[in-house]
């Protein structure tokens, strides 16, 4: 067995169908499935179930594929580190942030993590967890941060750290100006991402769980225009604390807890089959670090709010 047995295994198995991995590794059909005869051979059984359109992978491919893809990072990880040099963090990266991550922490460590590791090439893509899972899963990027992960063996998942959402308003507005639980609000003009981005779809669950009383309701698929709209009129906004820090600071927002309590959870996703290279893991140790210093933030503010003042 050899990584030709690995990496056409993997194909099939991801593809579904055998032709469908010979194009993929620009093969010949017959030879792809002579490499995988020849595997099934080897391990004593078969891996598939030939079907009349595809192959279906048995409980022995499901096996057998787990410990291939740590065959594939683990040689992944071996080529990354001879060609950046063991003692030299070097080359491309290329990052997917969902908009909360690029706008509330990114800034705060991009600065000196280009400063301490200049020979590292950084591009970064912002976009909603569906989108980022692609572009993961394709390639496109090394690895991304979401609020909402796929249901995907193909990728690693490792929660990064949970977001308080709250409710924001203009300086002025109802997050200054009320208490208690948001079911005893009068009804909210809301402004909601649109259901493409997966924070609506645990916001609206929240609502529905608590009852929130809704006078109209907007959707933009813009943390920026969001914030624009908010910060100008009585229209109010749920939205993860991170993502608001710094208007808080200036006074360009209000903000107050969600009554009962919900988190909004991030989570590093990359493919199973390649490991992070050196400068990819060292970007995501900054992007933790900022998660911590933002929660230290929150939290402070929150115990503000406990003894009666307004987080604006």
């Amino acid at each position: 067995m050899d990584l030709r047995h690995i990496t056409a295994f993997v194909a099939a198995y991801e593809e579904g169908s055998i032709n469908r991995a010979a194009q993929r590794l620009n093969l010949a059909q017959p030879s792809v499935s002579g490499i995988l005869r020849d595997l099934e051979t080897e391990i004593g059984g078969p891996l598939f179930e030939r079907l009349a359109r595809g192959a279906r992978p048995t409980s022995a491919g499901d096996t057998f594929y787990k410990h291939c893809l740590r065959v594939l990072a683990e040689v992944d990880a071996a080529r990354k580190s001879v060609m950046s040099g063991v003692d030299r963090v070097a080359g491309p990266v290329h990052i997917g942030l969902a908009p909360t991550v690029a706008k509330g922490l990114m800034p705060r460590f991009i600065a000196g993590y280009l400063a301490d590791y200049p020979d590292v090439q950084l591009r970064i893509a912002e976009a909603f967890s569906g989108p980022l899972a692609e572009w993961t899963l394709s390639g496109d990027v090394d690895f991304a941060v979401v609020a909402v992960p796929p249901a995907d063996r193909r990728l690693v998942i490792r929660r990064l750290a949970p977001d308080p959402i709250f409710l924001i308003s203009a300086p002025d507005g109802l997050a200054a100006a009320s208490s208690g639980p948001l079911a005893a609000m009068p009804p909210l003009k809301l402004v909601l991402p649109s259901p493409r981005n997966g924070l609506r779809t645990m916001l609206d669950r929240y609502i529905h769980a608590v009852n929130l009383p809704i006078d109209r309701l907007i959707e933009i698929d813009s943390l920026h225009g969001i914030l624009e709209v908010v910060k100008r009129s009585d229209w109010v906004t749920l939205l993860s604390i991170t993502s608001i820090l710094k208007e808080l600071e200036r006074g360009e927002l209000a903000a107050r807890r969600t009554d009962p309590p919900v988190d909004l959870e991030f989570y590093l996703i990359h493919p199973a089959r390649r490991a992070l290279s050196a400068a990819a893991a060292l970007f995501v140790q900054r992007l933790e670090q900022a998660f911590a210093a933002s929660q230290a933030e929150w939290a402070h503010l929150v115990a503000d709010e406990t003894r009666g003042a307004t987080i604006r």
